[in-house]
């Protein structure tokens, strides 16, 4: 990684109050870094951090999706989300993302307060050498295909 990150951020309806004060508690430490995030985050984030913030594709067009092989490809480095316990372990789309996640070993923060400790941590502000494990080989083509890999819900 380096001393920029790439980090996404998710917040989910009932946490948006949540995201506009830690936003502005660790407005110092996020305005260094490249931020992605969705619909009315990236809007919040904009406006708090006062700099431009990536868009995903709306998480009912896709966006999941494609936060998933941003993760893929090593173009996000931390993964930060805000919601409620029932709603992360419940959607089929966050838990494809976290398995993406928890795959290529990237920082991964579910609460405030982790999050607060990771903004934090020195190892944030320097380059770093993820410690990547070696992944099996497979002879099934359909795991190839992250879509197969994490399989997300279908939008309605």
């Amino acid at each position: 990684m380096k001393k920029i990150k790439n980090i996404a951020i998710i917040a989910l309806d009932s946490k948006k109050t949540d995201l506009i004060e830690w936003s502005y508690f660790n407005k110092e430490f996020l305005i260094p870094h490249s931020i992605f995030a969705f619909g009315f985050a990236a809007n919040i984030l904009e406006g708090t951090l006062n700099k431009i913030i990536t868009e995903l594709e709306p998480a009912n067009m896709g966006g999941h999706r494609q936060l998933c092989n941003l993760i893929e490809n090593g173009k996000v480095d931390a993964l930060v989300i805000f919601g409620e316990s029932n709603e992360l372990f419940e959607s089929k789309d966050l838990k494809a993302i976290l398995e993406a996640a928890v795959e290529y070993n990237i920082i991964v923060a579910v609460n405030r307060t982790t999050a607060d400790f990771v903004l934090h941590s020195s190892l944030l502000q320097n380059d770093y050498k993820i410690h990547a494990q070696e992944k099996k080989q497979t002879d099934k083509k359909s795991e190839l295909n992250s879509s197969a890999t994490y399989p997300l819900a279908k939008a309605s």
